[in-house]
């Protein structure tokens, strides 16, 4: 199912986000169903601004990548925002730090670190076993979350919060979030699967053009063997996934093809057989392949001129490669066309066992959406390869100042409203049987494709 296909069956669920009707200008952000088993319950909650402690600290446990100044500068921002304080003649790109971090709030804010890549269900799991389970955090896989009982709808909380502006974020994030039209992760960062090339292995002809064909793309790929006997491309096979829309005119399509061929198993095989044999044919003429000769991996072993992975990789192959790195996006079916970018949301979800969902998922969308919050981050923090989700001009500036990818980020930016929001974590099980099988099908097999094969059992 398409986005388009995804908010339509949203709009027809009986709760609407209505935030007013002058700050929706999105079509296509969605809506959420509202569970009618707790509806009367969760109405009677008292708002984030009534709940507090006999002693008036309102008290949020988190996990977060951030360092701790940075959430007492989050936290405090929050607080001033909320309570009319906050000089609007600075912005979170030129605050003083100092002061910020020193306004008072009656807010404890207590976060416990994660990585960029959020916390797994084995973090979580941990951390609900040793009774230190926060109230928000940021889930490596918001589904997995979700199915695991981790995460809980919060729905009605979001259409509750001043935060949420469809006009100013990209509504296919949020859509993405949504499990049977109820809304279980906020989009808070997202990042791109892009192509890393190595510039010592260059072709004399020069990098191919920022818009490519898979035609342009395996020219270049020849070039590149031909003068350097590297390997051209390490494990192609981790393009199958993204190749759908490049294979489909152009045409957003989803993560594997796997909605499109559960809808039209025909017309989807049709671009998958397509997709994997243009894969088979790079294997075959030796412009990818797995391993080195010896079985090292050839962008460890930095024989590979090119490779797959997430734009959130970036600060790891930077080291590796000290200028070194270049990137590319995906290829297009034609170069006319603006590309579809395939994105990964880091979403922030809220525990089950949170006792003021309010608060927490106000919190959750200021720091996600306020543009003030996304300038303060991206001031304090190193969030190369990460993108935002607003439409704040001056955040994505900001984000584009970050390291060697913020040309790319640039770039990127002028596609998104054509995105595809995938999975990227071992927790999905979409994504690790699409992984597990796609290695497989490129090292050994020499059959069809196998769409079944490679989403595993499902509805």
């Amino acid at each position: 199912m398409n986005l388009k296909k995804i908010c339509a069956t949203s709009l027809a669920l009986c709760m609407t986000l209505l935030l007013g009707a002058c700050r929706r200008e999105s079509e296509d952000f969605p809506s959420f169903k509202e569970a009618p088993s707790n509806t009367k319950q969760v109405e009677t909650e008292p708002s984030s601004k009534e709940k507090n402690t006999s002693d008036g600290i309102r008290n949020l446990k988190v996990a977060l990548p951030y360092s701790d100044e940075t959430i007492r500068c989050l936290s405090a921002m929050f607080y001033s925002k909320n309570n009319g304080t906050w000089d609007n003649t600075v912005s979170g790109a030129d605050v003083n730090i100092d002061a910020l971090s020193a306004t008072a709030t009656n807010y404890v804010i207590k976060n416990t670190g994660v990585s960029n890549d959020g916390a797994s269900l084995e973090n979580l799991k941990g951390m609900r076993e040793s009774g230190n389970e926060p109230d928000l955090f940021l889930a490596a896989d918001f589904q997995s979350a979700a199915d695991s009982g981790l995460a809980t709808d919060i729905s009605l909380y979001a259409s509750r919060t001043q935060y949420i502006d469809g006009a100013k974020i990209y509504a296919g994030s949020m859509s993405s979030q949504l499990v049977d039209g109820k809304l279980f992760g906020l989009p808070h960062y997202c990042a791109a699967t892009v192509i890393f090339g190595n510039r010592d292995y260059v072709p004399k002809d020069g990098r191919i053009q920022a818009k490519y064909t898979t035609e342009d793309f395996t020219k270049y790929l020849e070039q590149t063997y031909s003068t350097y006997k590297c390997i051209p491309l390490a494990s192609g096979y981790e393009l199958m996934p993204y190749l759908g829309s490049c294979f489909s005119n152009d045409r957003a399509v989803s993560y594997m093809m796997r909605n499109e061929y559960l809808a039209n198993k025909e017309s989807a095989e049709t671009i998958i057989n397509a997709a994997s044999g243009y894969l088979r044919k790079l294997y075959d003429s030796k412009m990818s392949a797995n391993a080195d000769k010896d079985g090292a991996d050839p962008v460890f072993s930095r024989n590979a001129a090119l490779w797959v992975d997430s734009s959130a990789s970036c600060r790891t192959w930077e080291e590796y490669y000290p200028e070194k790195l270049y990137f590319l996006q995906l290829p297009c079916s034609s170069t006319s066309n603006a590309g579809v970018p395939y994105l990964r949301a880091y979403s922030l979800c809220v525990s089950q066992k949170c006792e003021d969902m309010q608060f927490a998922v106000d919190f959750a969308s200021f720091i996600s959406y306020d543009e003030d919050a996304q300038l303060l981050i991206y001031r304090m923090e190193n969030m190369e390869g990460l993108m935002p989700l607003v439409r704040s001009g001056k955040v994505w500036t900001m984000a584009a100042n970050e390291g060697v990818f913020g040309t790319m980020v640039n770039e990127l930016r002028q596609t998104m409203d054509n995105a595809v929001y995938c999975p990227g974590s071992y927790d999905n099980r979409i994504y690790r049987k699409t992984n597990e099988y796609t290695i497989l099908y490129f090292g050994v097999s020499n059959d069809r494709f196998n769409p079944e094969a490679c989403y595993g059992v499902y509805d």
